[in-house]
């Protein structure tokens, strides 16, 4: 799995029932100028589909307003391209600079662009531009990962890799037999995240999304989307200071 390709896999949708009115977009020249920023930048999106259990990596290839369509990049996964292409209800991820961008897009046409597949799609009706803190999901370290030491339902304990934290939970890694362990809603209330130089944090974790995922490749691997419980204010003033000091290094490094 290339860089590009992990750091997209780790956006995930907002969760239902959050109140996303302050940053809708409605304006398709609003939209259309958000969606030129994803094409210029080269951005990685994450489509989901299939009622949200399946997903797909691509880019925006092109924007055109006057026509109210979007070119989607094409998946180097067949199958996944198929599914997607019959797929009525679609949920397009973009995280740039560490601000969530999400809207839903129709069943995809697959058409010829600069000779190559990709898939039309019409402009979505709005556009969520999300850059409430408490969202932002910054990656951690690809070097000495990150880990949370947790027990599963067979009283096991595991070692799930961290690929994503923020102020509201955590994104992990599983492999498929830790997964199946890990439904929506299964509470690890004796977890422990051990965050490098910042030490090990006890907290306690609620499972909110199981998602295989597929990558560039055609291989599927395990995100376990989980949430913070009760996290007590020690905790939350570290993770702030933990996620400044991450999204410092990240502008360090992409010089920004």
């Amino acid at each position: 799995m290339s860089e590009p390709e992990n750091h997209q896999e780790r956006q995930t949708p907002i969760a239902d029932g959050e109140d996303v009115s302050p940053f809708l977009l409605s304006n398709p020249l609003e939209i259309g100028a958000v969606m030129r920023q994803l094409v210029q930048r080269g951005d990685f999106v994450t489509v989901y589909f299939s009622h949200g259990q399946k997903l797909m990596l691509s880019r925006i290839l092109s924007v055109d307003v006057p026509k109210r369509e979007i070119v989607l990049d094409v998946g180097g996964h067949e199958p996944t391209n198929e599914a997607l292409a019959a797929s009525d209800r679609n949920i397009v991820v973009a995280l740039p600079d560490g601000v969530k961008i999400q809207f839903v897009i129709g069943r995809p046409k697959l058409i010829k662009y600069e000779g190559s597949p990709a898939f039309a799609v019409p402009f979505p009706q709005d556009l969520i531009k999300l850059q409430r803190r408490e969202f932002f999901r910054i990656e951690t370290p690809l070097v000495r990962p990150w880990l949370c030491n947790t027990v599963l339902a067979d009283r096991q304990r595991a070692m799930l890799e961290i690929h994503d934290i923020s102020l509201g939970g955590v994104g992990l890694w599983a492999t498929p037999p830790q997964a199946a362990q890990l439904q929506a809603g299964e509470q690890l209330a004796k977890a422990e995240l051990e965050l490098g130089q910042w030490g090990a944090m006890p907290v306690a974790l609620e499972v909110r999304s199981r998602r295989v995922m597929t990558n560039r490749t055609g291989q599927e691997v395990h995100h376990i989307g989980c949430r913070f419980l009760n996290l007590n204010r020690q905790a939350e003033a570290t993770l702030q200071k933990l996620l400044a000091q991450l999204e410092r290094e990240r502008k360090a490094l992409v010089g920004r």
